[in-house]
C-alpha cells in the first residue's frame, strides 16, 4: 500500500491491519525502527502484548477517536527507544479498517522522569504529589513509611485522608479556593500542622506545598517531615527550663531569707502584743469595746503575715508553666511587695515609674517576676558592694519602646557592669558573687527568650551622667489594645 503523502513526513508512520501486520511504513520509520511491510509490529515493543494489541484496535475501532499510548521500542538497529504512539482508526479504499500510527520520540523525556521517580523514592522525606482536584497521584516510599500506607491504598485517593481535622474537611475548598484566586492558606506557604497515619495515630509534621506545571497539568507537591521527635525534644526542653526557672526561685527565696524572716518577724511581734492585751484586758474585765479592737488588730496582722507567706508560697513553688492575659503594671506591684522587705533591710528605696496605658502580655506571670525579682537584687547587691556611696535609689520602670514592645527596666546606682564581664555576664556558671550560682541571669534570659522577647542591659554612663547600669527585658504585645 502506497501512501504518499505520509511517505516523507519527519516522523516515523505506519499503517497495520487488525492482526498487527504491517500494510505501510514511511522513510522515518525505516530509519529509526527498521522493520519492513509484512512483519508483525508488535513485536519491536516488548511490553505490548497480543492482548494489549487486540485492545488498542477494539478502542480506536469502536470509539473512532485517537488514542495516545507510551512504549518502550527496540528497533532492528541502535538502542532502545521510547514513543509516544498516536493511534487512530482509517480505512482504505475498499472500505478495509486499518490502524494508524505515527510515533513522537520521548527518550530524553523519559530517561529524566525516571531519574526524577528515582530522586522521588531515595528522598529522605515524605513527598506526595497531587492532581488539581486533590488526589493523589504519586507516593514516595518514605511516604508510604511515614504513614503505613501501601502505594496501591492511596493511588488515586483525595490526599485530605492523610490530615487531622480540620484541615482534613476544608482541604478541598482550600484547593478550590486557591486554584480560582491564587490565594493560598497552605499552598506556597509552609507550617506545622497535624496529621494522621494509617491506624489513626496524629502526629505533627511540617508541611511545605509547591505548585508544578508539567505536560499541559497543574498540580501539587507536597514534602513532609515527621515534626515527633523534634516536638519531643521541645517538650523535654521546656520541662528542662521549668526545673531551672524552680531552682532558680528557690535560689533567690533562700538568699532572701533574714529578709523574708524580717517581713515575716513584723507582723508576728504584733500578733503576740495584741494576744497579750486581750488577755490583759480579759483579767481586768475591761469592756468588749477594748477587747474587740484589740482581736481586730490582732487579725489584721495575722492576716498581713499570712499575705507574706502565700505570696512566698506562690512564687516559689514547683508549677506546669501556665501563660495568661496579664497587666504588666499590676505584674510590678505585685512584686514590689516581695522586693520591697529586702530593699527595706539594706536600706534602700525601690522607686517606680510607670507608663500609663499599657496592653496586657501574654506570659508565665510568676516567671516574669523571677526575672524582674533577680534584677532588682542584682541591683541590690551591685549598690552594697560599693556602699552604696553612689546613691541608695533603685529605679523600676516600663515603658512602651514601640507600639508590638513592652520594656520593664531595672536602674541601680552600683559600679555598672565592668567591660571584661559583658561577654560572660549571660554564661551559665559566671558570677562575679562570692556565694552566687552564676545561673540567675543565664535562667532569665532562657526565660525571656522563651517568652519570644529579650534581654540586655547598659551602663547608664552611656545615656546619661548617672553611674550604674540597667538591665532591662523587652517582650512583644501579641494581642490587641
Amino acid at each position: 500500500m502506497e501512501l504518499p503523502a505520509l511517505k516523507l513526513l519527519p516522523v516515523p508512520i505506519f499503517m497495520s491491519d487488525e492482526a498487527g501486520i504491517l500494510q505501510f511504513v514511511n522513510d522515518s520509520w525505516m530509519t529509526d525502527i527498521g522493520a519492513a511491510t509484512g512483519e508483525y509490529w508488535p513485536d519491536l515493543f516488548p511490553e505490548l502484548t497480543p492482548a494489549d494489541h487486540s485492545r488498542l484496535w477494539q478502542t480506536c475501532m469502536v470509539d473512532g477517536q485517537p488514542l495516545r499510548v507510551t512504549y518502550q521500542a527496540r528497533p532492528h538497529q541502535g538502542p532502545d527507544m521510547w514513543f509516544e504512539m498516536v493511534l487512530q482508526p482509517t480505512a482504505d479504499a475498499d472500505g478495509a479498517q486499518h490502524l494508524l500510527g505515527a510515533l513522537i520520540d520521548v527518550t530524553g523525556q523519559t530517561i529524566i522522569e525516571a531519574e526524577a521517580s528515582a530522586i522521588l523514592e531515595a528522598a529522605v522525606d515524605a513527598i506526595v504529589i497531587i492532581d488539581e482536584t486533590g488526589c493523589i497521584e504519586n507516593f514516595n516510599q518514605s511516604a508510604c513509611r511515614m504513614f503505613g500506607y501501601q502505594l496501591s491504598e492511596v493511588i488515586g485517593k483525595n490526599v485530605s485522608l492523610l490530615m487531622a481535622e480540620p484541615h482534613r474537611s476544608h482541604h478541598d475548598r482550600y484547593l478550590e479556593h486557591y486554584l480560582a484566586t491564587g490565594e493560598g492558606k497552605i499552598i506556597n506557604i509552609g507550617r506545622e500542622l497535624e496529621a494522621i497515619d494509617a491506624q489513626g495515630r496524629m502526629f505533627p509534621v511540617y508541611l511545605a506545598v509547591s505548585e508544578i506545571h508539567a505536560t499541559g497539568r497543574r498540580r501539587f507537591t507536597g514534602i513532609i517531615r515527621d515534626l515527633s521527635e523534634q516536638q519531643a525534644s521541645r517538650q523535654a526542653l521546656a520541662e528542662q527550663r521549668e526545673k531551672l526557672a524552680h531552682v532558680g526561685r528557690l535560689s533567690i527565696m533562700g538568699e532572701m531569707t533574714a529578709s523574708i524572716a524580717h517581713e515575716i518577724n513584723q507582723p508576728l511581734t504584733a500578733i503576740s502584743m495584741y494576744a497579750q492585751a486581750g488577755l490583759k484586758l480579759i483579767d481586768r474585765g475591761d469592756s468588749l469595746n477594748k477587747l474587740k479592737d484589740a482581736l481586730e488588730k490582732l487579725n489584721v496582722q495575722a492576716l498581713r503575715a499570712g499575705a507574706v507567706i502565700e505570696r512566698i508560697q506562690r512564687f516559689a513553688k514547683a508549677q506546669d508553666g501556665v501563660r495568661e492575659l496579664i497587666e504588666p503594671n499590676a505584674l510590678l506591684m505585685e512584686l514590689l511587695k516581695l522586693a520591697e522587705s529586702d530593699a527595706r533591710l539594706h536600706n534602700i528605696e525601690l522607686a517606680v515609674e510607670l507608663a500609663e496605658n499599657m496592653p496586657p502580655l501574654y506570659v508565665d506571670p510568676i516567671q516574669i517576676q523571677q526575672v524582674a525579682l533577680n534584677l532588682i537584687r542584682n541591683a541590690i547587691d551591685a549598690m552594697n558592694e560599693i556602699g552604696c556611696r553612689n546613691g541608695r535609689r533603685i529605679i523600676i520602670r516600663s515603658s512602651r519602646p514601640a507600639s508590638d514592645l513592652i520594656e520593664i527596666a531595672v536602674s541601680d546606682l552600683g559600679p555598672g557592669v565592668a567591660e571584661d564581664q559583658s561577654d560572660l555576664l549571660f554564661t551559665p556558671f559566671h558570677t562575679t558573687k562570692r556565694e552566687g550560682m552564676g545561673m540567675g541571669l543565664s535562667i532569665c534570659r532562657s526565660i525571656i527568650s522563651d517568652h519570644g522577647g529579650e534581654l540586655n542591659y547598659y551602663n547608664n554612663g552611656m545615656n546619661s551622667d548617672e553611674p550604674g547600669a540597667t538591665f532591662y527585658f523587652r517582650l512583644p504585645v501579641q494581642f490587641d489594645e
